[in-house]
């Protein structure tokens, strides 16, 4: 039974790894995703440093991005820095390389997940549970996604996984402190990756409590271990968030501290571009909608609302301190789902976290419902189950088969569009075309349409102006044309000058309409594709597989 069950989870690992690695490539080496494209360029200009001692003081140190011209830096340190050591080492250092090293890491860590759920459904329930809690996993579309992408969420989400194993493990009170040491270790590197891990703080002290609560001074003592080393391994792995390299001042970088309050600034701010796509949405049912219709996609989004309310039923049945690891699991998924759920930024990689967690309960209750189902319906079940389940990760990666739409588009503009001709794009999304082999982008003219900006007059003249000195006007994505219509009281005038473009109205013809649905099957003529584009969130769409328009001025000659 064991042969079997290894074998089971090896091809889970195999499904899970070819998913996330299909095409690698997929923007052709465009840089289109903006969070990747920063962390490549912050790469390419810091090095490594010279000696420990310069790459511990923040004043000194050659990776740290503030001494390399980057004022502005909000991510964790420990993908960055371990993508650079990675980068020397296989020698692909340069911008058009070391991207790759990034997203083939995310990919291993991502599957390392898959692995990781096995073991802790395993230990907390039973191998079978653990195998099909595995499955669900490799084909979630959003980790799919997000692993296809350099960026710091697929690290915290490994990271986030193997804590919580660890604190699993320290029900085996042999090697105590050590294995206290280890979890400190292992958070270090989760909040280095992502400050956010912090979060995840509540978890571990709850498991504190629930094992040292008879013993005070034992758990006060884990408690001393698990700050010391956490901080230890925090300083150890970001150094630059603290103000010196003075191993015993531990004051935040002021610097750092800025970049962060600024960030959250951006939240409620409706003219930062990225935070206009929800404006108005509904606060809790928004993320919950995306993670069920896009994130995981229905049958498993129905099957996540479904366990959760099963694992409710069992803990009332049941003593909540017999299940514990079940109520822990729960309370962390609906902790983050609130938490982050009634926030002004609600995307969806920010819930990436409980997917994990998410498969664990979904393995359960889909394990309860084989247990009472006849021996002559379970295999017709199951093999039911695998059909719908695949169908939705199978249409998702058909995206990767495809040229990007925004490449697409690019090689439709240097067909058809004469060199020189004047292109108006909008401000902050990817101008087009993109350069393409000897085709570059400099053949053309551009006028920047700064479509996010505060209403006033100047605005639309500005605006009008520039539409009609060009020839053709291009929206490379959603990013504007969906969600400013949607605020009308905000951005009264550019909404209006949507609705005139987009009916003609304005003087501008739709030439060209280039997407790249999710369909099905994911090769070869598909038998029905999913138009994500207006129903999902912004950034489910505008990174990898984004809707393009392309108009010509009636008025142009």
């Amino acid at each position: 039974m064991k042969n079997k069950n290894t074998f089971i989870l090896l091809i889970i690992l195999i499904i899970g790894f070819c998913f996330r690695l299909t095409g690698i490539n997929w923007d052709q080496g465009q840089h289109l995703h903006p969070d990747e494209r920063f962390l490549t360029m912050v790469l390419t200009d810091i090095d490594i440093s010279q000696n420990f001692i310069q790459y511990l003081n923040p004043q000194t140190s050659t990776l740290n991005p503030y001494n390399q011209g980057y004022s502005f830096f909000v991510y964790g340190s420990f993908p960055l820095n371990l993508v650079k050591v990675l980068g020397e080492l296989f020698g692909l250092k340069s911008y058009d390389q070391i991207y790759i090293v990034g997203r083939f890491l995310t990919i291993l860590l991502d599957t390392f997940i898959i692995l990781l759920i096995y073991l802790i459904s395993t230990k907390i329930f039973n191998p079978k549970i653990g195998l099909i809690s595995a499955l669900f996993y490799s084909i979630y579309v959003l980790p799919i996604q997000l692993a296809h992408f350099y960026t710091v969420d697929p690290f915290l989400n490994f990271f986030i996984i193997l804590t919580f194993y660890l604190l699993i493990l320290l029900k085996n009170k042999s090697k105590i402190f050590l294995k206290i040491i280890l979890l400190s270790l292992v958070f270090g590197i989760a909040i280095a990756c992502k400050i956010s891990a912090i979060y995840f703080l509540p978890i571990i002290f709850i498991f504190f409590i629930y094992y040292f609560f008879q013993k005070p001074f034992i758990f006060l003592l884990s408690v001393i271990i698990f700050v010391f080393f956490t901080s230890f391994s925090l300083r150890l792995n970001q150094p630059q968030i603290f103000s010196s390299g003075n191993i015993l001042n531990w004051n935040l970088n002021p610097q750092f501290v800025e970049n962060i309050l600024e960030l959250k600034s951006y939240d409620n701010n409706p003219f930062y571009p990225p935070a206009i796509q929800w404006l108005k949405t509904i606060p809790l049912l928004f993320p919950l909608k995306n993670i069920i219709f896009w994130g995981l996609g229905l049958p498993l989004g129905l099957i996540f609302i479904s366990s959760v309310l099963f694992s409710i039923y069992l803990l009332i049945k049941q003593n909540i301190l017999n299940q514990f690891y079940l109520s822990i699991i729960l309370f962390w998924i609906i902790f983050l789902i609130i938490f982050q759920g009634i926030q002004s930024v609600t995307t969806m990689r920010y819930f990436l976290p409980i997917y994990p967690f998410i498969a664990i309960i979904s393995g359960l209750f889909v394990s309860k419902i084989l247990k009472k189902t006849k021996l002559s319906s379970k295999r017709l079940f199951l093999i039911a189950l695998i059909l719908l389940v695949f169908i939705y990760p199978l249409s998702f990666i058909s995206i990767y088969f495809k040229d990007h739409s925004r490449v697409s588009a690019s090689k439709w503009i240097y067909q058809n569009i004469p060199a020189g001709s004047t292109i108006a794009t909008e401000y902050w999304d990817d101008a087009l075309p993109l350069s393409i082999g000897n085709s570059l982008s400099s053949l053309f003219q551009y006028k920047e349409l700064p479509v996010a900006d505060k209403e006033d007059e100047l605005k639309m003249e500005n605006i009008i102006s520039q539409v009609k000195q060009s020839d053709y006007l291009v929206l490379s994505s959603n990013r504007f044309y969906l969600p400013i219509p949607k605020n009308s009281d905000i951005f009264p005038n550019t909404a209006k000058y949507y609705q005139s473009l987009l009916d003609g109205s304005l003087g501008f013809t739709k030439v060209a309409e280039f997407t790249s649905y999710p369909c099905f099957p994911p090769i070869g003529k598909p038998l029905y594709c999913l138009n994500d584009t207006i129903l999902a969130e912004e950034a489910f769409t505008v990174y990898d597989h984004p809707k393009v328009y392309i108009f010509k001025n009636n008025f142009s000659y």
